[in-house]
């Protein structure tokens, strides 16, 4: 997203980049699941994926907590319905406290280390 764009798309991500719903105590609702997606912010397609699917479905999600820096990662920890959650993208999703390590789908750990070695160390 520019800093020119407008329109209630816009307004729509820049309200889920902000949201920090409170993290409620002990384990996620029955019938509830809880994620968390992390992207390197260098990857277009991966952030256009994470945007379209958290603007897709934000309304849905009764937990979500913007967690990325935002000049390296973008991220959310969220919790909802287990069938609307199980939908988010296998590329999108991390390991985190929040959603243990059984909740995060697997991912391509070969590309998307190359990505990050890439990015901070080679870089540095």
């Amino acid at each position: 997203m520019s800093a020119g764009d407008a329109g209630p798309a816009s307004d729509a991500l820049r309200a889920l980049y902000g949201r920090l719903d409170p993290v409620p105590e002990g384990p996620s609702a029955p019938g509830h699941g809880r994620a968390s997606l992390c992207v390197d912010v260098g990857d277009g397609d991966d952030v256009a994926a994470a945007e379209r699917w958290m603007l897709a479905h934000a309304d849905r999600l009764t937990r979500v907590r913007s967690t990325g820096c935002g000049c390296c990662v973008i991220g959310w920890d969220i919790e909802g319905p287990a069938a609307l959650v199980a939908t988010l993208p296998a590329a999108l999703g991390a390991v985190s406290d929040w959603a243990g390590p059984a909740a995060a789908p697997r991912r391509a750990p070969i590309a998307w280390g190359r990505r990050l070695w890439d990015r901070c160390v080679r870089r540095g």
